[in-house]
């Protein structure tokens, strides 16, 4: 199916049909979950009807999506090398670089620990988030009030932090890694 970039009815229409039929559902079923007719919504499927601001949070909440899933027009982001937002701690030295974040419960990061570093305390996330550790270079140790793990280049962990945690590079090299939080 593809989507019609010219025209935004059509366009929101046809990104509610697809969303709808990977989910496998009728427009009944998303009917009475998103509190939207299913005559309304096959309107809005073809492009005959524009959606109110109301209607369509209603969707994409029924979608179980984000609201820019179903009207962002862009199906590639490029974000190209020093574009990216760069975080650096002087107190340890450790640096963050946002590479991308593709929807609003998922962000990419890459980090640099030096030799010999611990990162602060991260609070609790919400719960059910995970953060997805791939080493790039080094080790780390990742500690959470119930596990501490090690890895080393080339491992990776997936690790719930709804509760406190924090890492620490404890080799005489720099630790390189890239994590991605998905939120739960």
């Amino acid at each position: 199916m593809t989507l019609d970039t010219r025209n935004p009815d059509k366009y929101f229409g046809a990104a509610v049909r697809l969303r709808r039929t990977q989910l496998g559902i009728t427009l009944e079923q998303l009917a009475d979950t998103c509190g939207v007719s299913a005559a309304a919504l096959s309107r809005f499927e073809r492009g005959l009807l524009s959606p109110s601001l109301r209607n369509a949070l209603h969707i994409a909440r029924g979608l179980d999506c984000d609201l820019s899933e179903l009207v962002e027009r862009a199906t590639v982001k490029i974000i190209r090398s020093g574009e990216n937002l760069r975080f650096f701690d002087e107190e340890t030295g450790i640096e963050r670089l946002a590479l991308a974040r593709p929807s609003s419960s998922i962000e990419v990061l890459r980090y640099k620990v030096p030799a010999k570093t611990r990162s602060k305390l991260f609070a609790a996330h919400q719960r059910g988030t995970r953060e997805i550790f791939y080493m790039l270079t080094g080790s780390l140790e990742i500690h959470t009030e119930l596990d501490d793990i090690s890895l080393n280049e080339g491992d990776s962990a997936i690790i719930q932090v709804d509760q406190e945690h924090w890492f620490e590079n404890k080799k005489n090299t720099v630790a390189n890694f890239i994590i991605a939080i998905s939120a739960g």
